[in-house]
């Protein structure tokens, strides 16, 4: 059960060029504010993606924009124009670092990006569009937007750029005329998967007074979810009053509505500050027809295009169309060889720079299946590797070719990592070494084979522990001195070991079970000699019995216990799985084998003895990583045993241990009261619980 040392073997992994990008706070109204985001966004890398939300007076987040920023997957917060201490707050309610915008291209990790210049050559002569200086809002939300230092330096680049001369040329460089400034920060970025999209959707027309900010705002973040790779849905904005002056828009516009018939309406015109009855006759300068049809679906082979009259529903929930979950970058296959002290990455970037700047690269695939998306782990596979949702992210620069030194850990290392940073300390219990020990030469999944606990609970050696138990029961019972004693002389200092024939088991698995044991080399068959001489019966191995009995202890002749059939073959565990059902690890162990044939990607510790801060010492049964989650619990024989005060002590340990899942379990059926106390308990923790019973760790056959 147990991985490999050293060298383990060639492994594929994927690794993803892309930039780091942020979300911009602006202040509950302010136009100036969104300008300057925009303005920013317009001279970055993948800036056309970067959402922007407004903040109140209270600082609170928008369920709306907590959404877009969950989805659009920016790795930190540009503070506009916020008081400094509120936009820090957002920023720690969004688990993003924040940066002043003054300092975006200096500080944190959205310095990682670069200038759309630098990875776009472009075929323009007469320059991209942007907005016209001092322009209405929605040609700054449709166009993007420079300051004069920016436009000055954008000059001198390689991605010429426009101011136009009258906002209708705005409106045709969506459609096709031309192109916008803003869409050219996507050039060589898009995702690389993208799951639970609409397989295609209309496009969507926003309409909006001019300087709208609420429409303006809310159009940036719909776009800034579009796919950019898998969706061809268009999406532009227009400004309500202006269109029916633009000549031949409405044939122009047509251009994006050839596209397959695979979907109706053609287009959604969508607007929060223009009035239906606006959006009707917007519609009609157009060319569309109002229907009441909506569908969508693929069809093989692909249908032909969609032919005028093209069709056109209002308000529609178009945000429907871009809530999706996507991982970003142009992505790269990597072969690597993984040795357990650390392995050499190589590849050539699969971006094509034209000039200096920062990068994120992501790694992502099965050398790191399984692991728990914790900061101490990533820290293992590079000093300055964090987790980016199911990625190792590290920052880095503009390059033809990336090489690093990147340590994959195995679930065994990342597990005693993940351990040491939640403990002043911790060892194996006597129970976890011995568990241990069966670990390293058997799988445990024998355990749970009909009839095998049962029968080595029956033939394990009670010592000790049930010596403890009896004589506390015939203390409460009121037992005299002379039963005490008797009780002692028939536990206490117990050599020899149990043993037990097949017909000695009920059910009609013993016989199976037992052979089973022997084969693994855990039991040893014998017969049993009885000595008249003496009066002791005792356990011969097989290999070790003569023609003639003779008693081990008096030397006498004896016989062999047999039946009519023969001679009587009984069976006796050998001393270290005697040892370990004694202590109780097989329980450990069948709960450990349960949850690999759930999750064979897993790693665990049968028993840990663990010292917190402050001289607390605590242990656990069970420790380890499970499905990427980080396990710990507690494992009883009895239920009975996991009383109210048991069960707040073992979840408040899993909780200073920091685990994702607390587990309870036990091999007989644990109530239903009993996992309702739990549940509640973890719950106040914030902790997840799972609950292993006989019907997991006993399968019926």
């Amino acid at each position: 059960m147990q991985q490999q040392v050293g060298y383990r073997g060639q492994m594929f992994m994927d690794a993803a060029v892309l930039p780091a990008r942020a979300v911009y706070l602006i202040r509950e109204g302010s136009a100036d504010g969104f300008r300057r985001a925009v303005q920013e966004a317009s001279t970055r890398w993948g800036g056309v993606t970067e959402p922007i939300i407004c903040v109140p007076e209270d600082g609170g987040i928008y369920p709306g924009h907590r959404q877009t920023v969950e989805l659009s997957g920016v790795v930190g917060v540009v503070n506009v124009d916020l008081p400094e201490e509120q936009a820090r707050d957002v920023a720690r309610q969004l688990g993003l670092e924040c940066v002043p915008l003054s300092r975006v291209d200096e500080e944190g990790t959205t310095r990682f990006t670069c200038h759309p210049s630098h990875v776009v050559r472009s075929e323009a002569t007469a320059g991209h569009v942007l907005a016209r200086e001092g322009g209405a809002l929605w040609e700054v939300a449709a166009a993007g937007d420079l300051t004069a230092e920016a436009y000055a330096g954008m000059q001198r680049s390689s991605l010429p750029v426009r101011r136009p001369r009258s906002s209708d040329e705005i409106g045709r460089a969506q459609v096709g005329v031309g192109d916008t400034l803003v869409q050219q920060t996507a050039a060589q970025f898009g995702e690389y998967r993208a799951t639970g999209l609409a397989a295609e959707t209309s496009a969507v027309i926003w309409v909006t007074q001019p300087d709208d900010l609420n429409d303006c705002v809310s159009f940036w973040n719909l776009r800034a979810l579009r796919s950019l790779t898998f969706g061809h849905a268009p999406m532009i904005l227009l400004p309500a009053n202006e269109v029916e002056h633009w000549i031949d828009f409405d044939r122009q516009v047509a251009r994006i509505f050839a596209r397959p018939a695979e979907f109706a309406p053609d287009a959604v015109l969508v607007s929060g500050s223009v009035e239906p009855d606006g959006l009707h006759t917007l519609a009609r300068l157009l060319g569309l027809q109002h229907t009441d049809e909506g569908r969508v679906g693929r069809t093989f082979p692909p249908p032909a295009l969609r032919q005028a009259p093209f069709t056109y529903q209002i308000n529609l929930n178009v945000r429907q169309f871009v809530i999706f979950d996507r991982d970003y970058g142009q992505t790269a296959q990597v072969d690597i060889h993984v040795f357990d002290t650390g392995s050499t990455v190589r590849f050539a970037s699969p971006v094509r720079f034209y000039g200096p700047g920062g990068t994120l690269l992501h790694f992502f695939g099965r050398p790191f299946d399984g692991l728990p998306r914790r900061r101490c782990v990533a820290s293992l596979v590079h000093e300055d590797a964090t987790w980016h949702g199911d990625s190792i992210q590290l920052k880095t620069w503009a390059e033809e070719t990336y090489r690093f030194k990147l340590l994959i850990p195995s679930l065994t290392q990342a597990c005693h990592r993940v351990l040491a940073a939640m403990t002043e300390r911790y060892e194996l219990s006597d129970k976890g070494r011995i568990g241990q020990g069966v670990l390293a030469q058997h799988d445990p999944q024998i355990l749970r084979r009909p009839g095998v606990y049962e029968v080595i609970i029956g033939l394990y050696t009670k010592r000790s522990k049930e010596l403890a138990k009896q004589l506390k029961q015939a203390q409460a019972d009121g037992s005299d001195e002379a039963a005490l004693l008797e009780i002692a002389q028939t536990w206490g200092g117990r050599a020899r070991r149990t043993y037990r024939s097949a017909k000695q088991f009920p059910g009609h698995h013993a016989a199976t079970a037992l052979e089973q044991l022997c084969s693994m080399e855990w039991a040893e068959r014998g017969l049993e000699s009885n000595c008249a001489c003496c009066g002791q019966k005792t356990f011969v191995p097989l290999p070790d019995t003569t023609s003639d009995a003779t008693c081990p202890g008096c030397g006498a002749t004896a016989i062999y216990t047999s039946t009519d059939t023969g001679p009587v073959v009984m069976y006796r565990l050998n001393t270290f799985i005697d040892q370990a059902a004694d202590l109780g690890v097989l329980p450990h162990l069948m709960t450990i084998a349960a949850l690999f044939e759930q999750h064979p990607t897993s790693h665990f510790l049968p028993g840990i003895d663990l010292y917190f801060d402050g001289d607390v010492k605590r242990e656990a049964d069970i420790y380890g990583i499970w499905q990427g989650k980080v396990v710990a619990g507690e494992i009883k024989t009895s239920p009975r045993d996991f009383d109210t005060a048991q069960i707040v002590h073992d979840v408040d340990t899993s909780a200073r241990l920091g685990v994702d899942t607390h587990l309870m379990a036990s091999v007989h059926p644990i109530p239903e009261d009993t996992r309702n106390a739990a549940q509640t308990v973890c719950e106040a923790k914030g902790i997840e619980l799972l609950v292993l019973d006989q019907e997991h760790l006993r399968p019926a056959p």
